[in-house]
This record gives C-alpha cells, sequence and structure tokens, in this order.
C-alpha cells in the first residue's frame, strides 16, 4: 500500500514539474532573448547617432565602420564584445559576454546599409546568429525606431511580443522623460567625437 502511494505522489509530481516546465521554459527563453534584442535596440541607436553625425560631417551615410569608430562608442555595462568582419568592411560581429568574461557562440551582425537611390532612407541593420530566434532587428535612418521582422513563424511571434514591449518601454521613458534626449557632443578640444546619452556612462 505504501508502494501504491508512492507511486501516486509521484505521478503527481512529474506532472506538475511537467506543467511548470510548460510555462516556464518558454517564459524563460522569452525573457533572456528580449534582454539580448533590448541590448541591440541601444547598439543600434548608437549606431544611428554615429552615422547621423557622418552624415553631417561629409553629406552622405558611411558603408564602411572604420569611418565610424570615433563616433560609435558602446557603455561597457552594455556588456558585448565587438569585432570586424574580415573583408566586409560595412558589417561588425556582437557577441555578449558570458559568466566566464568571454565572448558567447551566437551573437548579431550589424551592418550599416545606405539608400541604394537618393528617395530611399539609409537604414541599419542587426541580423540574429546562433539564437532560438530567427528575426532581424532594422533601424531606419532619423526614424528613431527600431523594427523586429521575423524569418519564422516562431520568430515573427517573438517580433510581435518585442516591438509590443518596445512601445510601452518607450512610452513609459517619454512619460518620466519627456525632455530627455540622446545628444552626440564633440568631445575636448583635439580629442575624438564621442557619444553621450544621458543616465548612461560612456565606454572610455
Amino acid at each position: 500500500m505504501n508502494k501504491g502511494f508512492t507511486i501516486k505522489a509521484m505521478l503527481i509530481l512529474v506532472a506538475v514539474i511537467a506543467g511548470f516546465s510548460a510555462f516556464a521554459f518558454p517564459r524563460y527563453f522569452w525573457e533572456k532573448e528580449k534582454a539580448r534584442a533590448e541590448v541591440m535596440d541601444v547598439v543600434l541607436s548608437h549606431a544611428e547617432l554615429a552615422q547621423d553625425y557622418f552624415i553631417r560631417l561629409n553629406g552622405r551615410p558611411s558603408s564602411d565602420w572604420s569611418e565610424l569608430k570615433k563616433y560609435f562608442v558602446l557603455p561597457r555595462l552594455l556588456n558585448v564584445h565587438v569585432r570586424e568582419v574580415e573583408g566586409t568592411p560595412a558589417e561588425l560581429y556582437l557577441a555578449f559576454i558570458g559568466p566566464n568574461n568571454k565572448p558567447e557562440a551566437d551573437g548579431f551582425i550589424l551592418r550599416l546599409e545606405p539608400a541604394a537611390q537618393l528617395q530611399e532612407p539609409a537604414f541599419i541593420s542587426s541580423r540574429r546568429i546562433g539564437g532560438r530566434y530567427n528575426y532581424q532587428l532594422i533601424r531606419p535612418m532619423f526614424a528613431s525606431k527600431t523594427i523586429c521582422e521575423g524569418q519564422d513563424e516562431k520568430s515573427e511571434r517573438f517580433c510581435e511580443l518585442f516591438s509590443s514591449y518596445l512601445i510601452q518601454k518607450n512610452y513609459r521613458f517619454v512619460s518620466f522623460h519627456p525632455h530627455v534626449q540622446p545628444v552626440l557632443t564633440p568631445a575636448a578640444a583635439g580629442a575624438d567625437a564621442s557619444i553621450v546619452v544621458p543616465g548612461i556612462p560612456v565606454q572610455k
């Protein structure tokens, strides 16, 4: 009798764990990917500011990250590792720093996309590499917003949720900080220009 009770208890426990897992794992994967996409949203906004400054100085958008190097400065708190993509000056590879202080296997390809024609806007794209979702984030110049495009049904659902999250987040930020805007300021005389976002320390 005790043996039967033990088996019944184990079956109940297994059912509870299975039910919890069915709820918790999708939530965990969503929160983890949302955090990474949110970091890339910040990266794209910094890249947009750098490209904007370059356009103001040169009258054209850049398709080479080496030209934007001194304007494109990321805060250390984003915890990302950036490296050039060999043979492709328009692309950078961004990997997240793991618990062991080394870049993780998955990341994003950040790409400069100058306008094909004068009437078309330039934009900056960020394509997901190696994650559970297959999507890209697009930041059109002068639009001050990020567009998420999924490449399959699961990724499209993620993009729907993430886009809704960004709308809510930006609404709350503007509501509480209506006068705070990212600004691009030149450094002291003789130094490189730097990107400054109020409330976020800049990497030195």
